[in-house]
């Protein structure tokens, strides 16, 4: 039985919705290095004193199930007694923490209210460079975790009103980008001071007893809202599989993902048993992000208005496998590269639930892809050049779903992570000593169907000095598949130095490459596949996918066949 009226309950939920989007926007204000400014690779989020998400704003989806875990593990290390009021606490450590991996720093502040724990803020982002095999600490050829730079348990980072000094200076030490990263930290302080004074005010407004019962009705409705949907699809089973297409060690075997979805009344398990064994390589994934993905799944599936909190979390299962597997790996299993591993489950759990359920049947989108460049060696006079770490999350063509064409690569990136931006070619070569050559689609790389996958780009740099070039990639050796008679569209590449005496095209997930000034890197993202038979699609819709180039004539004539005829450039009649 409610025991908040309902004016107030919607007040109390609209204010913490509020005060994320502050905590957020002051994050990307604040924020030193483009990863936060630009890329927008940074989310925040509100807790109750358990350590259950309340309120969230999420940039990157893979965020969604990082903040619940990072702050019960940190009352695991400092209970609530040890705790003092104006106290910060950070952790990286992906296997002590909902970190995805141990680039993504969590900061986390416990709110008091009366001298009772009420709360935390919290915010989480990811850093330029944590130290490790590569500029940038995210090598897509590691072996065990401890190659993937600096890994800190909870620890505490602020308190009596002064950085606790030891933390800091073990942080610049393990990273090339020291200024950046403190920076970037305080930031994220700064951002979850933000959310301790707001929530201090709405606990001030309403009381502790009236606020805290607001949010168990926050869960409770969200809940059931979810278990209302689940409730009306029909009872039954699916399983869905993908491959990756190496884990970056072992490049000629493919790696196994599945996921089986079982319905019964209003109860929903998804399960991860039969995922390949952890892999050697770093495309492993922790549970956190496991959980991140399905929360996802759900929300695109019952309504993308739903507020991602425990009462969504609470609405479904999840067999995440037995310890050992890629989706429930044991230390030091690497797992810089698992952007890659959790777009894919993103990807799998939205079809099953969309076959399940007997929605419009969904079509695989590119790959995950994120890149990083960083300074290499001194100059020739010896000097040792400024440190930069140049990074960047790639977006890539959405695949189609039946009834809608697949969104382009130019609108932010793939399925799951739909917030984190590209970076302005004015600020990238203003900040890094690198030239943007070409930014443009690749037409035809959308796979053709009834519904056009969505086409994927091109960017291409000129490299001003020598660099180091690490990548993080996938679906570069398989193309995007279609659906339902939907052909597969164009799998990504990385070409240095296209059409010269020393072209390399090496594989999506590399580390190390050494690139000289006048060197060109040329990276192509994969198209989204199509969606039913490319015979049926709309003359109107094939016309003006060939004005715009999304599509080529050879590409219309091949797969969507007569009645397009070119007549001249830009002309076409059907």
């Amino acid at each position: 039985m409610s025991t908040v009226d309902p004016i107030t309950l919607q007040v109390i939920s609209s204010n913490l919705s509020g005060i994320v989007n502050e905590m957020q926007m002051s994050l990307y204000r604040t924020g030193f290095s483009t990863i936060i400014r630009e890329s927008h690779d940074a989310s925040c989020g509100l807790l109750d004193a358990q350590g259950r998400l309340a309120g969230q704003y999420l940039a990157g989806f893979v965020h969604g199930g990082s903040f619940a875990p990072s702050v019960q593990e940190l009352l695991r290390w400092y209970p609530p007694q040890e705790m003092e009021e104006g106290d910060v606490f950070l952790v990286n450590h992906p296997y002590y923490s909902g970190s995805p991996h141990a680039m993504d720093w969590m900061v986390m502040t416990p709110v008091f209210f009366q001298g009772e724990l009420v709360a935390f803020a919290g915010s989480i982002a990811h850093k330029s460079d944590i130290g490790g095999m590569v500029p940038g600490s995210g090598s897509g050829r590691a072996r065990e975790l401890y190659q993937e730079g600096l890994h800190l348990p909870p620890v505490r980072y602020f308190r009596h009103g002064q950085l606790v000094r030891e933390v800091v200076q073990i942080i610049r030490h393990n990273s090339r980008t020291p200024d950046l990263v403190i920076g970037d930290i305080n930031g994220q302080m700064g951002s979850t001071r933000v959310g301790e004074a707001r929530l201090k005010k709405l606990f001030e407004k309403y009381g502790t007893e009236t606020a805290l019962a607001a949010f168990e009705e926050i869960f409770d409705k969200t809940r059931q809202r979810v278990k209302a949907a689940i409730a009306s699809w029909p009872d039954g089973e699916t399983v869905q599989e993908s491959y990756l297409d190496n884990d970056g060690i072992n490049l000629d075997k493919l790696v196994r993902l599945e996921v089986t979805v079982t319905k019964r009344g209003d109860s929903l398990r998804l399960g991860f048993s039969g995922c390949a064994r952890q892999t050697e390589g770093p495309v492993n994934i922790r549970p956190a992000i496991v959980r991140s993905a399905c929360l996802y799944g759900l929300i695109a599936l019952v309504d993308h208005t739903l507020p991602c909190n425990y009462g969504l979390e609470s609405a479904f299962d999840i067999d995440f496998g037995p310890p050992g597997t890629i989706t429930n790996p044991v230390l030091p299993a690497p797992l810089t590269a698992y952007a890659a591993t959790a777009g894919r489950i993103c990807e799998m759990v939205v079809q099953a639930l969309a076959h399940l359920s007997r929605r419009p049947e969904v079509a695989g989108s590119g790959g995950n892809f994120t890149f990083m460049l960083g300074t290499r060696g001194p100059d020739a006079s010896g000097q040792r050049r400024t440190a930069y770490v140049q990074y960047e999350i790639l977006s890539c063509g959405c695949g189609a779903v039946a009834g809608v064409d697949g969104g382009t690569g130019w609108f932010g990136t793939r399925r799951g992570q739909a917030g984190i931006s590209l970076p302005a070619v004015e600020i990238l070569e203003s900040e890094f000593p690198v030239r943007l050559a070409r930014f443009e689609h690749i037409p035809g790389s959308g796979g053709p169907g009834q519904f056009r996958g969505g086409p994927g780009f091109v960017r291409e740099y000129v490299m001003l000095e020598p660099a180091r070039f690490s990548s993080r990639g996938d679906r570069f050796a398989q193309r995007p598949p279609g659906a339902v008679g939907g052909l597969p569209g164009r799998a990504g590449a990385i070409v240095i130095n296209p059409d010269r005496a020393n072209e390399q095209r090496p594989p999506a997930r590399t580390a190390d490459i050494p690139l000289e000034a006048g060197d060109i890197l040329r990276l192509e993202m994969g198209g989204g596949g199509g969606v039913g038979d490319p015979q049926l699609r709309e003359r109107a819709r094939l016309l003006a996918d060939l004005e715009d180039g999304f599509v080529t004539p050879e590409q219309a004539r091949a797969a969507y066949g007569p009645p397009i005829v070119p007549l001249g450039k830009g002309d076409y009649r059907g």
